[in-house]
């Protein structure tokens, strides 16, 4: 009797510890910093006026480019779009739109960083508003 409750606790035993291992998950990637001096987010830009877009975006492994996307929303359309190849940790982005919209709206701009060549991105979003006069 004494034999099989040794038995028995020992199984429990081993079987309690092999349940326990860690899970064996995939750790997270690195984030991507983007830090942006424009647009202001918010900001309201008047016919004509020029929507700057500078800032700088970096990655603790290499970058492989970037996608911008201005959007309004009152005409549901991409008004503005650049696709830069470039590698590297730290990329430097300097572009530009000219407001040209009839009517208020509000737009997004959509800045897509490429971490890899299959489509990985980091995003920052910018939302501000142009006025039609």
């Amino acid at each position: 009797m004494k034999n099989t409750l040794k038995t028995l606790l020992i199984a429990t035993l081993i079987i309690s510890l092999s349940a326990c291992k860690d899970d064996e998950s995939t750790p997270e990637p690195p984030a991507v910093n983007f830090l942006f001096a424009d647009p202001i987010s918010e900001k309201a830009y008047g016919f004509g006026d020029t929507v700057h877009i500078n800032g700088v975006i970096t990655f603790d492994n290499e970058l492989h480019g970037y996608e911008l996307n201005i959007h309004s929303e009152h005409f549901d359309s991409t008004v503005h779009t650049v696709h830069n190849h470039e590698d590297g940790k730290t990329i430097h982005v300097h572009s530009h739109w000219v407001n040209d919209l009839t009517h208020h709206t509000d737009m997004t701009l959509t800045i897509d960083a490429l971490t890899d060549h299959d489509g990985t991105k980091g995003t920052k979003v910018i939302h501000f508003h142009c006025h039609p006069m």
